[in-house]
């Protein structure tokens, strides 16, 4: 549009046409510029092939921010049974285009604001009826970048000023949704408590085990392990359980003299020599057992140590 107007004011250069020049708006009211119809191919056109708006980058004076206060949209979500609560947080940017300035721009994005809201609400309900009522962080995320998309071209934009908006969204669900989304969060947070528990529980049994077979380890080598584990569990008539352990091991004593009388009768009947040594694991055994010294297997002949 901007080359079309040049190559009309150059060609009217060319002429006997003069120039008419539109009278500039008083100052501290809106401009008037001509607003095309909103089927009008050229304003199609225009939306789809102009550059991206310009970076906020002018200086004080020269434009203005302005930080719309939040405005809540109640839309329906999946189902149209329940709804979403949708937060908008707008803030509109306004720049001059020429160096002529004085243009109310807090008027200019009043005009628009209107309209603007309308499509922020458009674009909000297609896109919350796609996710269900119980996905608002999905459904935030999809408007965020819905809004994003549908928002990048300035929303007025002629020769003398630009106005740009930018958007910030957050969408929370409702009250129902809400009500039975903590009682499920409860029960998953019941459960990962009891998982925990059960975790901590099967750890302690493990260490648990690993302590005990080391005691009962060293248990086997002490015949008195079972008196003392007695005593350190009642520590009550100490006497009596002396007496009874020396009884026990008197009784014990007997059972493999027994055993040796039984050995000695066998080795009148059969070769000695073969005798001796397939009893003499069990005979170190037993005398181990009984507490009795065993000497170390000796493995020599004795005419080799000669």
């Amino acid at each position: 549009m901007r080359l079309l107007r040049r190559i009309r004011a150059w060609w009217r250069s060319l002429g006997d046409y003069p120039e008419v020049k539109t009278p500039p708006p008083p100052i501290g009211g809106r401009h008037v510029c001509e607003e095309p119809e909103p089927n009008n191919p050229i304003q199609l056109a225009r939306g789809i092939m102009q550059p991206p708006p310009r970076p906020c980058s002018h200086p004080a004076g020269e434009g203005v921010h302005i930080l719309d206060d939040a405005f809540t949209i109640t839309t329906p979500a999946a189902g149209d049974a329940l709804p979403f609560h949708v937060t908008v947080y707008a803030t509109w940017c306004a720049q001059y285009k020429t160096a002529r300035g004085g243009r109310d721009l807090y008027a200019e994005v009043d005009a628009k604001r209107v309209n603007v809201q309308r499509r922020i609400h458009d674009v909000i309900r297609a896109t919350a009826r796609t996710f269900p009522p119980f996905q608002a962080d999905k459904a935030e995320e999809q408007i965020e970048k819905e809004l994003a998309v549908a928002l990048y071209s300035p929303v007025h934009d002629c020769d003398e000023l630009t106005i740009t908006i930018s958007t910030r969204s957050w969408v929370m669900v409702s009250e129902e949704v809400l009500a039975s989304r903590r009682a499920l969060s409860l029960k998953l947070l019941e459960d990962q408590n009891q998982l925990e528990l059960t975790r901590s529980h099967v750890w302690r049994i493990g260490e648990e085990r690993e302590l005990w077979l080391k005691f009962l380890a060293d248990c086997e080598n002490h015949w008195r392990s079972r008196f003392a584990v007695h005593l350190a569990e009642h520590p009550v008539n100490i006497a009596e359980v002396m007496s009874r352990m020396q009884s026990e091991r008197r009784e014990e004593a007997d059972r493999y003299i027994s055993l040796v009388q039984n050995v000695v009768s066998a080795q009148q009947a059969v070769n000695v020599f073969d005798l001796v040594v397939q009893s003499d694991t069990m005979l170190r055994r037993a005398l181990e057992t009984l507490g009795i010294p065993v000497p170390d297997l000796v493995t020599d002949m004795p005419w080799e140590q000669v």
